[in-house]
């Protein structure tokens, strides 16, 4: 494998300083016209795919943001949503002077984040990778709501409408589901999505991203090269 350069850079957002992590092979087969961007969890940034990110700098470069008010990034002034969020990873890859359409890796919260982008800005999106997805049902988004966790990114997460929002998406779509509390609802949101394809992996344990890197990070470079 060549040798992976990371760097470190902040961009501007219609909400704030972004922080952005990029992952690129030292030759010429890293490309800002083929970009992968990475969408963390909560309440990490994205250091979070640390283990992931080498392994699919391979013919385009990996980009992680911090959201607004996580990592490096500057704290958003209102209440945080899905929405916001998208806003700002696009506002952040436009101001870094990357070109798209763009692939988007999520995992967990970031699946959501990757679906929004998605449907607020169909052109700059190509294909959407998603990784154990919380799917939440009405009755589980009402019972999160009221616990303690409904705070900042959780609250955003845990108040996505996914019902309503999945069924529109019209990119190619891929689904890995790992062992994880999240099988069924990953499941069920590869069944919204038209045409979505469903790759389960019963085998690759929490932490999935560094257990199943090697495993995810060739089924997602087979799917998005196809």
């Amino acid at each position: 494998m060549k040798n992976i350069e990371v760097k470190e850079f902040d961009a501007v957002s219609r909400h704030g300083v972004i922080h952005l992590r990029t992952w690129a092979r030292d030759d010429a087969g890293a490309s800002i016209d083929r970009v992968l961007v990475l969408l963390h969890p909560m309440p990490h940034d994205g250091a979070f795919f640390s283990a992931i990110a080498p392994l699919l700098a391979i013919g385009r470069t990996v980009v992680a943001p911090d959201y607004p008010g996580y990592g490096k990034s500057q704290a958003l002034e209102p209440a945080p949503t899905i929405g916001l969020y998208a806003e700002a990873m696009i506002d952040a890859l436009r101001d870094s002077g990357f070109r798209g359409p763009y692939d988007f890796f999520g995992f967990h919260t970031g699946c959501l984040v990757a679906v929004e982008i998605s449907l607020l800005y169909p052109d700059e999106t190509r294909y959407l990778v998603q990784v154990d997805v919380p799917y939440f049902d009405p009755e589980t988004r009402q019972n999160l709501m009221a616990s303690d966790m409904a705070v900042g990114g959780f609250k955003a997460a845990f108040s996505y409408v996914g019902e309503e929002r999945y069924p529109a998406v019209r990119h190619d779509s891929l689904i890995v589901a790992t062992a994880s509390s999240l099988l069924e609802l990953s499941r069920a949101a590869a069944t919204a999505i038209p045409g979505c394809r469903l790759e389960e992996m019963p085998d690759v344990e929490a932490p999935a991203l560094e257990n199943g890197a090697k495993s995810i990070s060739g089924m997602t470079l087979n799917f998005l090269d196809q």
